[in-house]
């Protein structure tokens, strides 16, 4: 189960980009910091994470 409180909100953005509906780009500035935390990025590893993936 989640250690942390999160929004709602945040957890739909967060599932859409898990799902490829949305990049983290496109989600709205004012949570994106709350979804990089879901998904387990920050604004200096993002970079890190997805070239790891390729």
């Amino acid at each position: 189960m989640l250690k942390y409180k999160l929004s709602s909100l945040a957890a739909l953005y967060a599932a859409n980009v898990l799902d490829g509906g949305r990049t983290i780009d496109e989600v709205p500035a004012i949570i994106r910091p709350e979804v990089e935390k879901i998904l387990g990025l920050s604004s200096g590893d993002a970079d890190a994470n997805l070239s790891a993936q390729e």
